[in-house]
């Protein structure tokens, strides 16, 4: 048995593309917006790196609050939470206070982890979500105080007197212009 009659064949099809090319759209739109948000979190991130890289506060090593504290008011100027992403995201990868080798100082800087949607509805694979991750590691030169303390280190043998705190007797000025 044949059927003669069509009426509402063209409505189909066209609710069928209608529905294919607006998820094609949407999902173009997505991927843009989730680069335009990594690109502005990266160049956020790096402008935060750069500031805590170059905050030289003149204390001693333990005290990098300072330089701490710019950095995270430098990311939380770019207000990237109209993006999804929060201030708390971006953290400072420091060096450990005990013994840093120059190999350390290479990951040194900022890193920013956020997730983000990949599909903007919901729909089409869940409500799955993606982790991305920028990284703005500089490397971090010694501060001056860190350099005067290795001087101090190495004209005295090792002695006590370079900590912080401690009683300085010594009669020379020692100027290092890079460690």
């Amino acid at each position: 048995m044949k059927i003669k009659r069509e009426k509402g064949q063209s409505t189909i099809e066209f609710l069928i593309s209608f529905v294919f090319a607006v998820s094609f759209i949407l999902m173009v739109f997505n991927v843009s917006i989730n680069y335009a948000t990594g690109y502005i979190v990266h160049y956020a991130t790096f402008m935060a790196s750069r500031t805590y890289l170059t905050q030289d506060s003149h204390l001693f090593p333990d005290n990098r609050n300072i330089a701490r504290n710019n950095a995270e008011e430098t990311f939380e100027k770019y207000n990237l939470s109209v993006f999804g992403v929060p201030n708390s995201s971006f953290k400072i990868n420091e060096a450990s206070a005990d013994g840093v080798t120059s190999g350390q100082y290479l990951m040194i800087g900022g890193l920013t982890q956020y997730q983000k949607n990949v599909d903007i509805i919901g729909r089409v694979v869940g409500n799955t979500k993606i982790d991305l991750i920028s990284e703005s590691f500089l490397g971090r030169e010694p501060t001056r105080a860190t350099c005067a303390q290795r001087v101090c280190f190495a004209v005295t043998n090792g002695e006590d007197v370079c900590r912080p705190g401690a009683s300085r007797n010594l009669d020379v000025t020692l100027f290092d212009n890079g460690c």
